[in-house]
C-alpha cells in the first residue's frame, strides 16, 4: 500500500524522492557557514542573487517549449514506445499491449494510463506516447505545465535587489557589538572540512 505505483496519488506531479536539493544549497554555502550571522546572509544572498539571475538565462534560450532534458527523456521514451502496439478503442482511449503481452489503458485527453506513470511524473509514459502517435498527436502538448517554459520563467521572475554596504548604513549611537569569548569545547575537536 505505501510502496506501490497502484496506489500513489497522482497529484504530484514529479518523481524525486530525494534530497538532493538540500545537499547541494549546503556545499553551495559551505564557505559562508563558518562566518558571522551578517556576512552569511549576504553571502547566501550573493549566491541567490546569481542563480536567480543564470538560470533565468538558461530558459531563455531553452529551443522548445519544454526543457531540454525532458525533450530528450520524450525522445528516449519514443524509441522505446515503438515495441508498443496501440488500438483505438473510441472516444479518446486505447488499448496499448507492452513488452511481454501486457496491456494498458490509456485515455489521451484525461492524460491517464493504467500503469500510473503519466499521471505521477505528468510526462507521457511508453503506452502514453504509443497511443498519441498511432492518433498523430504531439506528445509536447501532453506533457505537464510543470516543464514548460513559461512555469520556469514563472519561477525565476522573482529578483533578489542588492543593498548597500556598511558605509551607507546609518550611524547610532549604541556602543558597537563586540564578539562573545571563545571557550575551548569539552571533548574531542570536530575534524576540518575539506573545502
Amino acid at each position: 500500500m505505501h510502496w506501490s505505483r497502484a496506489f500513489f496519488k497522482d497529484t504530484a506531479i514529479c518523481d524525486m524522492l530525494c534530497n538532493n536539493m538540500c545537499e547541494a544549497f549546503n556545499a553551495a554555502i559551505l564557505k559562508a557557514r563558518d562566518k558571522l550571522v551578517i556576512t552569511l546572509m549576504k553571502m547566501i544572498m550573493n549566491y541567490l542573487m546569481k542563480r536567480l539571475v543564470r538560470k533565468r538565462s538558461e530558459v531563455e534560450k531553452w529551443y522548445h517549449a519544454i526543457g531540454p532534458k525532458v525533450v530528450k527523456f520524450v525522445e528516449k521514451l519514443k524509441l522505446e514506445s515503438t515495441i508498443c502496439h496501440s488500438e483505438y478503442s473510441g472516444s479518446s482511449t486505447f488499448q496499448v499491449r507492452g513488452y511481454a503481452d501486457e496491456q494498458y489503458m490509456v485515455d489521451i485527453e484525461r492524460r491517464t494510463c493504467a500503469c500510473k506513470k503519466w499521471q505521477l511524473i505528468g510526462i507521457p509514459c511508453i503506452h502514453g506516447l504509443s497511443a498519441l502517435m498511432s492518433s498523430n498527436r504531439d506528445p509536447i502538448q501532453f506533457i505537464d505545465n510543470m516543464y514548460k517554459k513559461e512555469s520556469f520563467l514563472r519561477a525565476y521572475t522573482h529578483v533578489i535587489y542588492g543593498i548597500n554596504g556598511p558605509s551607507m548604513w546609518p550611524k547610532t549611537n549604541d556602543k558597537p557589538l563586540q564578539c562573545p569569548e571563545f571557550k575551548k569545547q569539552r571533548g574531542r575537536p570536530k575534524k576540518a572540512r575539506h573545502l
